[in-house]
């Protein structure tokens, strides 16, 4: 069995003063530590090399004094803390990680595959609840399911804490430390929150201080993702770490991430680590492995990290373009692929397209209608629709989409108290059917307006209601309810409203390509359609013109915001 690693110098000393602590003070211990304390970190580090064992034990019972932590010295340096504390060694890339936590509240880390983003985590926790005063730090650590808190991140804490000589013990997922009347007091702990359950990320607090670890981000559902920033008031901060997902366009984590990019968001940060980024890909000096036990032969921390020669394997096995590839490798959140009914490219794609003019094309400004004052032009005879989501309960967003030909227009969103009624909805959507009904007929279409309604929750009053004021004259429409986990009860695709989306997934065709035999549907096209708000001031806009009596779309679409 090999011997146990020796511990630093810095919790060697740490452990003495705990032994043998005194009331005497040194003058001189005293000045070095208030010198240290205000100095730069690379000047702090590199002078407490040069202690002794017996001058570092005084200094860091000053140090204990003043902060109220043996390792207060640390508290702005979580890199310094892993490797002169815990004597680990990190590269690059996770230690731009981990320092960017005590500057920004949220740091956004989008990884790629065994880029070591568990074991900084691990570290992160480690460093958070060793240097502050007990009872003044709660480091809260969640992910997707049970299993990863307990299989994947807390051994990681587990060791670090023990191999390193920090105070307290942990437990399966819980770490506690005594305080200055021996009680035990939980330092940090592991948890998971059920998807959609917003209840059981509340009555988390710090004490003051909080630190969030999020890990195997690209799998926490929305809801849960959206409670976090409930927590982050006060000092607090998050850590947010995984592969971005494969199969969930616009998860929380991907939306997190874009905030970090965006300048007017100063408290959150995003930092990608991608699979090519590894240092033995990039060729990058790192230093020894400190990780593996004194008896493996001496190697480069490069070895435990992802080479070339997998990145090769899994590019000749999926191809460049594959959301595996995208996702794993690039450390990228994917933007089409499959298993999505409207891949994000296909949206972004048609947020591009110009607006077509000529001959039997009209401004809708132009046509003298009221509330109708946008600039894009639309086809004359186009079929006019509807797609409706309506919000469960009054929570989420209440949305209307309208399809004008190829074009793609979002009119309306609500949520809250704004949706707390099926008659507030039904008005609504009768709004808009009115409104669609005008333009229909200043357009010439013949075919009737289609609206098409989530009618699961309110949405289910608020289709028979929209029936009934059809039967009674107060529109000429025909209404859909949809629910979206049934089949199409019959062939013809017009008979279900999703039916032309699923057909339009079987086909696979790209957005740009025009000779699609079964072309796939505009985004929106019906209520099982995204109903985000377009993030782009510009609309979605087919190329092909499409006939005014089919049920599908062109391949590629026009987005137009409402006017």
């Amino acid at each position: 069995m090999a011997a146990p690693r020796p511990q630093t110098p810095a919790v060697a000393a740490a452990n003495t003063l705990v032994d043998h602590r005194s009331g005497v003070r040194s003058k001189e211990a005293t000045s070095i530590a208030d010198t240290l304390l205000r100095g730069p970190v690379p000047v702090r580090r590199a002078a407490l090399k040069t202690l002794d064992a017996v001058d570092l034990t005084h200094v860091l019972a000053e140090v204990e004094r003043e902060t109220g932590s043996l390792y207060g010295l640390w508290a702005d340096t979580p890199s310094g803390f892993i490797e002169d504390v815990l004597g680990e060694s990190i590269w690059s890339k996770q230690r731009e990680i981990v320092d960017a936590v005590p500057k920004h509240t949220r740091v956004m880390v989008p990884a790629g595959f065994g880029v070591g983003k568990t074991y900084i985590a691990g570290r992160l926790c480690a460093w958070a609840g060793a240097t502050n005063p007990v009872g003044t730090m709660l480091v809260v650590t969640t992910a997707t399911r049970f299993r990863q808190v307990r299989n994947q991140l807390w051994p990681h804490i587990r060791k670090t804490i023990s191999r390193a000589g920090l105070p307290g013990f942990c437990d399966e997922v819980q770490w506690k430390m005594p305080d200055q009347w021996n009680n035990d007091v939980r330092v940090a702990y592991g948890f998971t929150a059920q998807a959609h359950d917003e209840a059981s990320m509340q009555g988390i607090h710090g004490n003051p201080k909080l630190v969030i670890i999020v890990d195997e981000a690209g799998g926490i559902a929305r809801s849960i993702g959206a409670g976090t920033n409930n927590l982050l008031t006060g000092d607090a901060r998050m850590l947010a770490i995984g592969n971005p997902p494969t199969d969930d366009p616009r998860s929380w984590f991907e939306v997190m991430c874009e905030e970090g990019d965006d300048p007017d968001e100063p408290g959150t940060v995003t930092i990608p680590i991608a699979t090519l980024d590894s240092p033995a890909i990039t060729g990058e000096r790192v230093p020894y492995c400190l990780d593996c036990p004194p008896s493996v032969a001496r190697h480069s921390l490069a070895i435990h990290l992802p080479a070339q020669d997998w990145v090769d394997r899994t590019l000749r096995k999926y191809g460049e373009d594959h959301p595996y590839v995208i996702a794993k490798v690039h450390a990228k959140f994917p933007k089409g692929g499959g298993g999505k009914v409207i891949p994000t490219t296909w949206v972004e794609d048609a947020k591009d397209n110009e607006d077509p003019t000529g001959p039997g094309w009209v401004r809708l400004c132009d046509l003298g209608l009221d509330g109708e004052k946008a600039t894009h032009t639309v086809k004359r005879g186009a079929w006019v629709r509807l797609g409706v989501d309506v919000a469960a309960d009054g929570g989420d967003e209440f949305t209307i989409y309208r399809i004008v030909g190829d074009v793609v227009e979002h009119r309306h969103h609500s949520s809250g108290m704004a949706n707390d009624n099926q008659v507030k909805v039904a008005k609504k959507i009768l709004e808009e059917v009115k409104a669609a009904e005008r333009l229909a007929k200043a357009l010439g279409s013949t075919a009737k307006v289609h609206v098409k309604i989530d009618k699961n929750g309110l949405g289910h009053g608020a289709v028979g209601m929209l029936e009934v004021w059809g039967q009674n004259g107060r529109h000429h429409s025909e209404i859909f309810g949809v629910m979206v986990s049934e089949s199409p009860d019959r062939d013809d695709p017009g008979a279900h409203p999703c039916a032309p989306t699923a057909s339009g997934t079987r086909c696979g065709s790209p957005p740009a390509s025009s000779s699609s035999p079964t072309p796939p549907p505009a985004p929106a096209a019906s209520a099982c359609a995204s109903t985000a708000r377009p993030r782009s001031s510009s609309p979605h806009r087919t190329s092909a013109t499409t006939p005014a009596a089919t049920p599908w779309s062109s391949p590629r679409s026009r987005c137009r915001p409402a006017a």
